[in-house]
């Protein structure tokens, strides 16, 4: 069976269609089966991967890209049928009835965040939520964008709330390589160097 890993959090701006895109790249480049679902209204990763095709026609697919939109219910009933894999879900901060489903449904929560108030605030109350909405599924709380230049005092204490609720996994440094995402291009040196060791330790929690 599929394991169903998804990408939210209330607060914007957190890289969660980034690094939806470059877990997909990673797990594809290690010979796992891929999809991806875009479930966010923005379609993020619909987009990028039309714009790519378009000017790319030939490439070859590395991965599927679905929008699932109203259809969520229907196709995590499906999805939970399919084979050996991983189903990674690109999700907007906003929880609806109609995408509630796939979080019911996921092994994993990746919940990106960095160490600022707002964003820290925002991603407390995004877990209240969710275990309001009753969602079992294991909560990782992933660090992204980190400048480590930076001391952040408040970093352990934040670590420590977080670990109460979940797993905070590896963080992933500030770095262009991140950024550079594409649903066509396969992982570079640098960007399986930054993500590697955040997405090996959420595979070995939900396998």
């Amino acid at each position: 069976m599929a394991k169903i890993i998804v990408f939210s959090n209330r607060k914007g701006g957190t890289g969660k269609s980034t690094l939806c895109i470059q877990f997909a790249n990673f797990l594809a480049s290690q010979g796992n089966n891929v999809a991806v679902l875009d479930v966010d209204p923005q379609q993020s990763v619909v987009d990028l991967r039309n714009r790519e095709i378009e000017t790319n026609p030939d490439a070859k697919l590395p991965w599927p890209v679905l929008f699932v939109g109203d259809k969520a219910l229907q196709f995590m009933e499906q999805a939970q049928q399919m084979g050996d894999g991983y189903i990674l879900v690109d999700c907007p901060g906003t929880i609806t009835e109609s995408i509630m489903p796939v979080f019911h449904a996921a092994d994993a929560v990746v919940i990106p965040f960095r160490y600022d108030d707002l964003i820290v605030d925002s991603t407390i109350t995004f877990v209240k939520v969710l275990k309001k909405a009753g969602v079992r599924s294991k909560l990782m709380f992933l660090p992204n964008c980190i400048d480590v230049r930076v001391k952040i005092p408040s970093e352990e204490q934040i670590r420590n709330i977080f670990k109460e609720v979940g797993t905070v996994l590896p963080r992933i440094r500030q770095g262009v390589s991140i950024q550079r995402c594409s649903t066509l291009r396969p992982i570079d040196q640098y960007q399986k160097a930054a993500i590697e060791y955040s997405v090996n330790e959420l595979v070995r929690e939900i396998d």
